[in-house]
């Protein structure tokens, strides 16, 4: 328990508590994806583990083949009832996808013609009004642009035209039950969004049907650099301003519904280490833009053992809910990222080294990283020595600590009273928690083995 408060708390001598409750009123939303709509994982005790790790919103479905099971009649199965009504009554904010097709409507392809439409936009308002308050954000589809969700004969590609089609129906549906909910489009793949997918939905109007719009930006298949979270960070802000451009250059509100770099072990596969110094810098990196108003992680919990498969690994946890390194990250950049105010970035004097600057209160924070996951000495300058430093590195305690330096190994035995030094490397450290008057003075490059690319 020390360690979630220490977690929630960010640095221990000042940030208050920030639990998932409060995080969920602020601009950005921290969230994961589950599967309790498919029955895995133990909802009490997940549920429990979501709140430690500061996860603020669960993104799942209710998907229209298992509430129409007879032509014409909706019911609600128990277990969509259960999950949806105990993460809402725990405070997390419900994302719910309608999805996928029904065997009653177009053969259970895409719902394409006006009767399958007309069902799928009752099964929308069906949903709604079961769950009323409880679920204030709606994605529709997810991974329309690939055969995700379908029979075997429809599995490939659905056009941007039949997916705005479809978007434009069922969203004055929704609105005309609550004008109060959000509803996101989009939801596709990285490839669809490369290909153009999303920004034909875009051309078609389908930004007049919608409340904020997602993608999802997985890059894990990637060679590095293009596979780290800079690349996907410059990527998405991009995506960002083609929004903009068909928005008479205004924001459109955006959000990530899928991302995550997994660990299995084969092709693709990221050390859990890692992937958990990427989770936190997509996550920081996040709140740079304005626009861009949360991210759910794939996934919670990992849907298997199997150490070689991808779909087995995308987890903060294991299957028995054991903690990956993820899952203590998350505990410790979810608050400042709920709750904290991006104020600029870093003069670093090394273009590899990250800094970002936050504020939560009146507390300072920064951030700092090498997006080349390169070990680098930073050594920060204070104009007030007598002001100690909070130090965390994301994942592990904070420690308080006082300035002074003394370069020995270079044959500088002076010490210095107004320096400190610290070795960053790809996991970000916090910093804290007045930082007026403080800089980077240098960076020396400590790479461990120079021949050796990430």
């Amino acid at each position: 328990m020390q360690r979630s408060r220490l977690a929630a708390c960010l640095l221990l001598s000042s940030f208050c508590l920030v639990d998932a409750a409060m995080a969920q009123q602020g601009a950005f939303l921290v969230g994961a994806c589950t599967h309790f709509s498919q029955g895995k994982g133990l909802l009490e005790r997940n549920i429990e583990s979501l709140k430690l790790a500061g996860i603020a919103s669960i993104r799942d479905e209710v998907g229209w083949g298992a509430i129409e099971r007879e032509k014409g009649r909706l019911a609600m199965p128990a277990q969509y009832d259960a999950y949806v009504r105990r993460a809402a009554s725990e405070g997390l904010n419900v994302l719910l996808i309608l999805d996928y097709a029904n065997p009653f409507y177009d053969d259970g392809d895409r719902p394409r013609s006006p009767e399958a439409i007309e069902g799928f936009c009752r099964y929308a308002e069906f949903v709604m009004r079961h769950f009323g308050k409880d679920v204030r954000l709606y994605e529709v589809w997810n991974e329309w642009d690939i055969g995700i969700g379908l029979p075997k004969k429809y599995d490939k590609g659905g056009s941007a035209e039949d997916y705005v089609n479809l978007l434009k129906a069922v969203y004055s549906r929704i609105k005309a039950v609550d004008p109060g909910v959000t509803v996101i489009a989009g939801a596709s793949t990285s490839g669809a969004v490369k290909k153009g997918w999303l920004e034909e939905v875009v051309k078609l109007g389908g930004l007049a049907f919608c409340d904020a719009v997602s993608i999802h930006s997985y890059n894990y298949s990637d060679k590095f650099p293009e596979r780290g979270p800079e690349a996907c960070s410059a990527w998405m802000t991009g995506v960002q301003a083609m929004l903009r451009k068909y928005n008479d250059g205004k924001d459109v509100p955006f959000y990530v519904t899928e991302m995550g770099w997994p660990t299995h072990v084969t092709k693709g596969g990221t050390d859990p280490q890692l992937s958990a110094s990427y989770l936190a810098r997509l996550y920081l990196l996040a709140r740079t833009s304005p626009s861009f108003a949360g991210i759910w992680w794939y996934d919670f919990q990992d849907d298997g053992w199997n150490p070689q498969y991808n779909e087995d690994n995308f987890g903060l946890v294991r299957p028995d809910l054991t903690p990956k390194p993820a899952y203590h990250v998350m505990m410790d950049i979810a608050p400042l990222v709920a709750a904290g105010e991006f104020v600029g970035r870093l003069d670093t004097k090394d273009e590899s080294l990250q800094g970002l600057r936050f504020k939560i209160g009146e507390k300072d924070c920064w951030a700092l990283w090498s997006a080349d996951d390169r070990d680098r000495q930073v050594i920060l300058q204070t104009e007030s020595p007598e002001r100690p430093l909070t130090i965390q590195q994301t994942g592990s305690d904070a420690r308080v600590v006082k300035w002074g330096f003394r370069d020995w190994t270079s044959r500088r035995s002076e010490p210095i009273a107004n320096q400190f030094s610290l070795v960053v490397g790809p996991r970000p450290v916090l910093i804290g928690d007045d930082l007026v008057g403080v800089s980077v003075a240098g960076v020396v490059a400590r790479f461990r083995d120079v021949a050796e690319k990430p």
